[in-house]
């Protein structure tokens, strides 16, 4: 016999008149798959073509983006035409000065675009930002807990394995996914700590509502 798990959650999170209530189930939720979703991508298997274990690197990073894109919706008020500015506002829960303007820039510039287009950040990003002397960046995605979750470190060098001729670089991007999907969690708890006491937030929140369930 075929087995079922049934949604046991109370209609409307068991919370149709408080919106403080409602926010901190919906929000709680969504977090409880986040989660769920970033230990699987970092559950390690051995890898094929080096010793040790490999993860799914880049699913992990595009979920974190993604994590992040949707709590700046739901703290700005909308959840289309979303990008580095209002991540760039919701980043005040964030550890600071971690992710301070320039991390989201290049997080964003450099990563989330190629992984949502690509699904993979291949290849050397040349830095277009006026002040930054057209600077190539490679990267080095782990799964590793240390901080900062995202550092640019000058190194020169080639790639020369994957690419049809030698491709200088001369910065890396190091991501550290254990760190950076933590964070996301825990600004989350910080937004969500503001969101239950502040009108203005609850607002915003039940305006992504109304859009993402539409009366």
């Amino acid at each position: 016999m075929e087995s079922r798990k049934y949604d046991r959650r109370l209609p409307h999170r068991g919370a149709a008149d408080d919106q403080a209530k409602f926010a901190t189930g919906f929000l709680k939720g969504r977090l409880a798959g986040f989660e769920k979703d970033m230990q699987i991508c970092l559950t390690g298997i051995p890898s094929e073509i080096r010793s040790g274990l490999t993860h799914a690197y880049f699913p992990a990073l595009g979920t974190c983006c993604g994590m992040l894109e949707y709590l700046a919706g739901l703290y700005s008020g909308r959840i289309d035409r979303l990008g580095k500015r209002e991540v760039t506002a919701y980043a005040k829960y964030l550890p600071q000065p971690e992710y301070d303007p320039e991390a989201i820039r290049v997080l964003f510039d450099a990563f989330r675009n190629a992984i949502a287009h690509r699904g993979i950040a291949s290849g050397v990003w040349i830095d277009p930002h006026p002040g930054k002397g057209k600077r190539r960046l490679t990267w080095k995605v782990s799964a590793d807990s240390g901080r900062p979750a995202l550092e640019v470190i000058a190194s020169q060098g080639q790639i020369i394995r994957d690419s049809p001729w030698p491709c200088r670089y001369t910065h890396r991007v190091h991501i550290r996914l254990g760190r950076l999907w933590r964070d996301i969690r825990d600004s989350a708890d910080n937004f969500l700590a503001e969101l239950v006491t502040q009108q203005a937030l609850r607002n915003n929140f039940f305006r992504c509502m109304t859009q993402l369930y539409p009366k």
